[in-house]
């Protein structure tokens, strides 16, 4: 009889631990914790992923007003209908330079708001930045879910775009400063852009 309930109950052990893990295998969502990756070597970069903050300039850096745009290049999205600027003679926050010389800024808007954007070289020649310049990751994922891309890392639920299912984006670095972010690459209306998602609410797969 003893022999007989010690079976039962390890059959009913081995079937718990199949129907978890059939639970598990369709699991997507955007934490490194809890993502089902279709790549191990994937997995390890995202498990890797820079952080990164911005240093914060009580009285500006002194170049006068400049354009920004969403990611380094000129033929990037540019919020503000195309006419994204920075004053920065006032308060305003910076990341340091990109590799090909873009300031990456954190700045707030007319409206109270809060903008973040890169600053061509040729408008801040001179500035010895107070950061280390930030070397990305550049991991692909798809989209699982709608996902929603803002500028404002200051701002839960707001949005300059939004990812589609089986978009395709990549995964940049890591902001949990304000709130908790992944800093991505995409494109928006054609354009290359760059912004922040939810780490737990955006749902994707790494791997395009």
């Amino acid at each position: 009889m003893k022999r007989k309930v010690f079976q039962i109950l390890v059959f009913m052990l081995v079937s718990c631990i199949l129907c978890t893990s059939g639970a598990l295998a369709g699991t997507s969502i955007g934490s490194e914790k809890q993502n089902n990756y279709a790549s191990p070597d994937l997995e390890e970069r995202l498990l890797r992923i820079p952080e990164f903050k911005f240093y914060h300039h009580k009285n500006g850096i002194g170049y006068g007003v400049c354009p920004v745009y969403t990611a380094p290049s000129e033929e990037a999205f540019r919020m503000a209908n195309g006419k994204a600027c920075v004053a920065t003679d006032f308060e305003m926050y910076e990341c340091g330079f990109d590799a090909t010389g873009w300031l990456f800024v954190r700045y707030e808007t007319n409206d109270g708001g809060t903008n973040t954007g890169y600053i061509p070289p040729r408008y801040v020649r001179g500035f010895r930045s107070q950061m280390s310049c930030k070397n990305f990751e550049y991991i692909p994922a798809t989209a699982e879910k709608a996902i929603r891309v803002t500028n404002n890392p200051l701002l839960r639920g707001s949005a300059f775009a939004i990812l589609d299912p089986g978009e395709t984006f990549h995964i940049l670095a890591k902001y949990t400063y304000h709130g908790d972010w992944w800093y991505i690459e995409c494109t928006v209306d054609g354009q290359l852009a760059r912004g922040f998602i939810d780490r737990q609410e955006s749902s994707f797969n790494l791997g395009d």
